[in-house]
């Protein structure tokens, strides 16, 4: 009895029996898929829950709020998690570029839900651990921490007080058009620096980095710089039961349209852009292929020509390479002979009277001086069958 042998090795144990074979686990797309969400919802923890800090404790420590701190501090949050997670997701962090994405086909609509999911997730915990990291005290209630950091308008935005006592307020739509323009540059950013297969490229965190820092730079002011619905919620959620002098939630609608709006606008124009660059590549390829034929068929119409002229100028030059052919020469090859032989000699002759040239042969020639003009007149007429001369 024979026993095939297997290609699979087989573990044998010390009692005889045979061991189970070891497995090799792959990782499925189902699990790549969830591993980026993973790396999604930290990415965008980490983001929100550096912002949330470093807006609040910077500025009310500081005693006189400024941009230069919530610029630099979103510009270099973002820059660093997208260069740590960007490889893994792709690097969205917000909802609006994950969108964007979603319309140019640079990732699927299920990836693309799960991301904002795993991203408002994120979101709410970094709100969470923010909230519970805020000291409080009598005379320094949560809503003093919380107004340099929760997004708003018109009452709810940190020059609010200031504002106030000039009787003018930043309203809806100066919010409307601050954060429209800084999700634009942001999304445009993002979506740019991405491959078509929703991979980030090499300087996909650098650009990312300076967008959100011009958007900041914009926002801040105005509306607490949103730039994220992720971000927006996650603190709103939170600072509703704060007492704050404008209800966060009821203001949350702004933040989410604006991104949701400039990541649709994006989105068109790398479409459109997209379509009016393939059509002008296929007109000049079948222009290109219709002047091919053209060009083909008058190179055919020449050609002939061509080589008609080409042989009757070999034809007419080509000397006479064997020896044994000059006695079976054409007429007309004699009498250029004979013109040859006259035109050299000072006897004047008819063509009958010149002795035939042996071929392979040179005829020793006296050569004297041409007749002159007025020698010709005088003398013997030339011979009427010279050819003329080329």
């Amino acid at each position: 009895m024979t026993m095939e042998a297997s290609a699979e090795p087989v573990l044998e144990q010390a009692d005889g029996k045979v061991a189970a074979k070891p497995v090799r686990r792959r990782i499925r797309p189902r699990d790549v898929r969830w591993i980026r969400a993973a790396a999604e919802l930290a990415g965008t923890f980490l983001i929100c829950a550096v912002i949330y800090l470093s807006y609040s404790f910077g500025q009310l420590v500081m005693g006189q709020p400024s941009v230069a701190l919530p610029v630099l501090g979103t510009a270099l949050t973002y820059l660093v998690v997208t260069a740590m997670l960007g490889g893994v997701s792709g690097g969205h962090f917000n909802p609006a570029v994950t969108v964007a994405a979603m319309f140019t086909s640079q990732i699927s609509m299920v990836d693309g839900l799960i991301y904002i999911v795993a991203q408002v997730i994120g979101a709410i915990g970094a709100g969470a651990v923010a909230i519970a990291l805020i000291p409080v005290s009598k005379s320094v209630p949560d809503r003093t921490w919380l107004m340099f950091s929760v997004n708003g308008f018109s009452g709810g935005s940190p020059a609010a007080a200031t504002l106030s006592q000039q009787h003018i307020a930043f309203g809806a739509p100066m919010a409307i058009v601050t954060e429209l323009i800084g999700c634009i540059i942001v999304v445009a950013a993002a979506i740019t620096t991405l491959r078509s297969d929703g991979r980030a490229r090499r300087n996909h965190a650098l650009y990312t980095g300076l967008a959100y820092g011009v958007g900041a730079l914009v926002t801040y002011p105005i509306t607490c710089s949103g730039l994220n619905p992720a971000r927006s919620t996650g603190i709103a959620i939170f600072a509703q039961s704060k007492h704050m002098s404008v209800s966060p939630i009821s203001q949350l609608w702004l933040f989410w349209i604006c991104p949701l709006l400039a990541a649709s606008l994006v989105a068109l124009v790398i479409i459109m852009t997209s379509i009016i660059t393939d059509n002008m590549a296929m007109r000049a390829i079948g222009a290109a292929t219709d002047a091919q034929p053209e060009a083909q068929a008058q190179v055919d119409a020449f050609a002939p020509s061509v080589q008609t002229q080409a042989g009757e100028d070999t034809q007419a030059s080509a000397p006479v390479q064997n020896p044994a052919a000059a006695g079976t020469a054409t007429p007309a090859d004699a009498k250029a002979q004979t013109v040859d032989v006259s035109a050299l000699s000072d006897v004047d002759a008819d063509e009958d009277a010149v002795a035939p040239v042996e071929a392979g042969t040179i005829p020793d020639l006296q050569v004297k001086p041409l007749h002159t003009a007025s020698e010709k007149e005088d003398g013997d007429e030339e011979p009427t069958d010279k050819p003329a001369e080329e």
